[in-house]
């Protein structure tokens, strides 16, 4: 089975539509990785001019968890998620938001799916405030606003924008598109979407 590497992109300070309590998100996202069904796996955190990001990363001992630091990058630059991307050494690459998290069996489900494309999609699950639970959400790589970097994992064929805005995601997906044609969709895996206020913020 393939490694797979796990890129997360880190800035704990505040800009616009930053989620609260990143502090203390960020080990909630990293502990979902460490309780992954599937091992073979590394955590590639890149800490955007964020001492903070070290200081949290470093109190974690498993070695698959490998930190990176930069210097502030732009919001939304593709630049932080594309050091991860050299960084890489798995045949694939997925990506985790700091205020999201894993299901145990979301790796263990997209690495049994993994059959040698190029770039592969997902659904994935998101935060309902009125019923405290996470619902499915289909992703369609065809129409933007459908999907985004939980949905996503590919091998090293397409890097992220230097400077985009809010829809870098639907952007990246487009630069993989045109490196291949050869992707396809997984069924399964489990990634929490959580960034959604009331989920963790008091």
């Amino acid at each position: 089975m393939p490694v797979i590497s796990i890129v997360m992109p880190s800035y704990l300070g505040e800009y616009k539509k930053a989620a609260k309590n990143r502090d203390r998100k960020i080990v909630r996202a990293i502990n979902s990785v460490l309780c992954q069904t599937y091992q073979d796996w590394e955590l590639i955190v890149v800490a955007d001019g964020c001492e903070k990001t070290c200081k949290i990363v470093g109190t974690f001992t498993d070695k698959r968890i490998r930190l990176f630091y930069i210097t502030k990058q732009p919001t939304w630059s593709g630049n932080v998620r594309n050091k991860g991307i050299q960084e890489a050494r798995g045949e694939y690459i997925c990506y985790l938001d700091i205020d999201d998290a894993l299901e145990e069996t979301h790796l263990e489900s997209i690495a049994k799916g993994l059959d040698g494309k190029d770039w592969y999609y997902m659904d994935d699950w998101v935060y309902r405030q009125d019923t405290k639970d996470f619902k499915l959400r289909t992703c369609r790589v065809n129409k933007k606003g459908y999907s985004g970097t939980s949905n996503l994992i590919h091998k090293k064929i397409a890097l992220w924008n230097k400077r985009d805005n809010y829809a870098h995601d639907w952007n990246f997906i487009r630069n993989l598109k045109h490196a291949s044609q050869n992707y396809g969709r997984i069924e399964g895996g489990k990634y929490l979407v959580c960034h959604i206020p009331g989920r963790f913020d008091t």
